[in-house]
């Protein structure tokens, strides 16, 4: 079933902003894609298709083909791909140093993410952590300081339905909230 976009919007791109810098709105690009025949094709055709025969940038023309396959059903709100992915994004109101802390600090970790024992797989100090979750999916969490506040954004990545997109996008909103309480001075 075709999915409806509220006020012409994919990812959060609205129909005036595609048509400032594609010359064409929402709707019109889908049509495009249409008589061209996208939806008999893969995600990587129809951009490709978007790119080259329609001359958009790479970066428009991935966002036209998810907007494009979301519209027709092809795929579902937060799928790459065969999986799925959960974005969770928070500005804590403590500085970076006692948020990357709360995230290594077991005392910390068992306060605000109690009963998780995931893997670090690799990171670059103070700015992004990479780990494998218990199930095995993937979490990715990016850090920025902000003056005596760090932005923090979680992308959750490798889910298998979109049941676990909606019970994830409610757990990392929860755990963000424990964690500002965690590291609140």
């Amino acid at each position: 079933m075709a999915q409806v976009f509220r006020n012409k919007r994919v990812g959060g791109v609205g129909d005036d902003a595609v048509k400032a810098k594609t010359g064409k709105k929402w709707d019109e690009w889908f049509k495009i894609l249409d008589k061209a025949g996208a939806r008999m094709m893969d995600h990587d055709q129809i951009a490709l298709l978007v790119r080259r025969q329609l001359g958009l940038p790479p970066w428009w023309s991935r966002l036209l083909t998810v907007g494009y396959e979301q519209a027709r059903g092809l795929r579902r709100m937060h799928q790459r791909g065969l999986r799925y992915q959960v974005y969770r994004q928070k500005t804590l109101a403590a500085p970076l140093a006692a948020v990357w802390s709360a995230w290594h600090d077991q005392n910390t970790l068992a306060h605000w993410l109690p009963g998780v024992a995931f893997e670090l797989r690799t990171f670059t100090q103070d700015k992004v952590l990479h780990l494998t979750w218990p199930d095995g999916t993937w979490v990715a969490v990016r850090f920025w300081a902000r003056g005596d506040r760090t932005r923090l954004v979680v992308a959750h990545k490798k889910l298998l339905s979109s049941r676990d997109v909606l019970r994830l996008q409610d757990y990392w909103s929860a755990a963000l909230e424990r964690l500002q309480s965690a590291v609140a001075g």
